[in-house]
């Protein structure tokens, strides 16, 4: 593929950088990769699987929220950052680390907007957008049209920075303990300013940055449920504001650094469209018959790949569109074979493919612990799955994209 275009050290994943700039091994684009970093979200375990390739984690670290963690702190959803090798069969590899951040933790403001569990909801004054691919994680609530104002949710995904989050997990919490936002200030007053359309009023916190200025990337902590309403707006009185990821989600990295990210479309104009961010524009993009930009529409979730040239841009020689779900079906497995899983719906059989980017998530829990690990191997005649999937335009063949493992009805 030779689409080529420069991206001039901006917004594409902030954790990269802590990444590229301690690397090693790498060399430079087009040769053997020694040393590849990739971002994206967590499909499945029994080692991890991130953007269709199964990394190997027995001698990686984990972090998570700037803390280190276990393997199984990680949850399927999770958009983490891996620093690690791939092999020349290009999807099996080994990770060295792994780091995971959520991007937004706090109060449900509003649902109105929902709609079986799809569409958007305020939370923290933030728009999150929650599709059929948003994994839910919850003790106490069945799905994602279950949420009420004032829960407390944790929310993993991809953020522009002003506001918007395109959600891959959100998981429930029992208490409010770090209540936390992050985003680029704008409109900054001595005692406030905005996160996207939130208001915060920094006025009595007992920590802020010292180089408060707009633009300026910051997560906002606060010991107190939010004021206001949806109609006029909500303010947020911050108990601390620091900066996150050095104050920019700016990239940085070593030259011939090969990197992998994936990431939202949005704002897409006449010449142009924002990647996670990043402001793409079309005159840069090569003709090439791989990948049409035409199809681009916002909201569309596509991976990246490119590397690290000598004045520190990050070139993508590669664009490809990740597939979204487009309908869902449920049964108990009559049969599985070590790529496909065959279920009766309404006493017709349907066969679907399972590859390294089929989410795997096992929520059978009556009398037994769900299995962490779950892979198709797990599976056994007679389990009831609910399977989401698309339709391959081409072969036809229905590509499972999540298989979640539950009790079954009764």
């Amino acid at each position: 593929m030779n689409n080529k275009v420069l991206f001039k050290k901006t917004a594409l994943i902030a954790s990269i950088a802590l990444f590229t700039a301690c690397s090693s091994g790498t060399t430079s684009n087009g040769g053997t990769t020694a040393s590849s970093t990739t971002s994206g979200v967590i499909t499945g375990f029994g080692s991890v699987y991130i953007n269709g390739v199964e990394y190997e984690t027995d001698n990686a670290s984990v972090t998570i929220d700037g803390s280190q963690s276990a393997e199984t702190d990680l949850g399927v959803g999770d958009v983490c950052v891996l620093q690690g090798s791939v092999n020349a069969d290009g999807v099996t590899g080994t990770a060295t680390a792994i780091i995971c951040t959520d991007e937004l933790e706090g109060y449900v403001l509003d649902v109105s907007s929902l709609t079986n569990g799809i569409g958007t909801m305020n939370v923290m004054g933030q728009t999150v957008t929650i599709t059929a691919d948003t994994v839910f994680d919850s003790d106490t609530e069945a799905s994602i049209e279950d949420l009420v104002v004032n829960d407390i949710v944790e929310v993993h995904g991809y953020p522009d920075g002003t506001g918007n989050i395109l959600a891959t997990r959100i998981e429930t919490k029992n208490a409010a303990e770090d209540i936390e936002v992050k985003g680029l200030i704008s409109n900054l007053t001595d005692t406030t300013f905005e996160l996207g359309s939130l208001l915060v009023d920094y006025s009595s916190a007992t920590e802020v940055a010292s180089n408060m200025t707009d633009g300026l990337y910051v997560e906002v902590k606060t010991q107190a449920p939010l004021s206001g309403d949806v109609a006029t707006g909500f303010t947020l009185i911050a108990s601390k504001v620091e900066i996150e990821e050095d104050g920019s989600l700016d990239i940085d990295g070593e030259e011939g650094e090969d990197l992998k990210i994936q990431g939202v479309v949005s704002n897409i104009t006449a010449t142009s469209f924002d990647f996670n961010g990043t402001t793409v524009l079309f005159s840069s993009l090569e003709t090439d018959d791989d990948f049409d930009v035409a199809s681009l529409v916002d909201g569309m979730i596509i991976t990246v790949e490119g590397y690290i040239d000598a004045n520190g841009n990050f070139v993508v020689e590669e664009i490809e569109e990740d597939n979204a779900s487009e309908n869902e079906a449920e049964g108990l497995v009559i049969g599985t074979t070590d790529t496909t899983i065959t279920i009766s719906v309404n006493s017709v059989d349907m066969t679907f493919s399972v590859n390294n980017e089929t989410r795997m998530i096992d929520e059978q829990d009556e009398g037994v612990t769900p299995v962490f690990y779950f892979s198709l191997t797990d599976i056994a005649i007679g389990d009831f799955v609910e399977i989401d999937y698309y339709t391959d335009d081409i072969s036809g063949d229905n590509i499972a994209t999540e298989i979640e493992r539950d009790d079954t009805p009764s």
